[in-house]
């Protein structure tokens, strides 16, 4: 029984320090996420860029990366460059 009480102080912060790392993880995901969808954001609404975010990985997914490209160019009007680099970033 002693032997239980003297693994708590190694345990409780390793838990502790588990639970951190996770939400830093989880933080630096949705961060990456935003930066991404607000490249498009400068183009159309919040509903119709998550809507085209999807699509293009569906694109992307299939192996079919250069109708993702003319997907954008058509929807948002972006250049070709700026199409290329962001369906290049999902």
């Amino acid at each position: 029984m002693s032997s239980l009480t003297d693994l708590i102080p190694v345990v409780v912060p390793g838990l502790i320090a588990a639970i951190f790392i996770a939400f830093w993880i989880f933080f630096i995901f949705k961060l990456v996420q935003s930066f991404r969808q607000r490249r498009v954001l400068k183009y159309t609404d919040a509903l119709r860029a998550t809507e085209l975010v999807g699509r293009v990985r569906q694109l992307k997914v299939r192996g079919h990366e250069e109708q993702a490209i003319q997907l954008v160019q058509d929807e948002l009007a972006m250049p070709p460059k700026v199409a290329r680099s962001w369906v290049k970033s999902i």
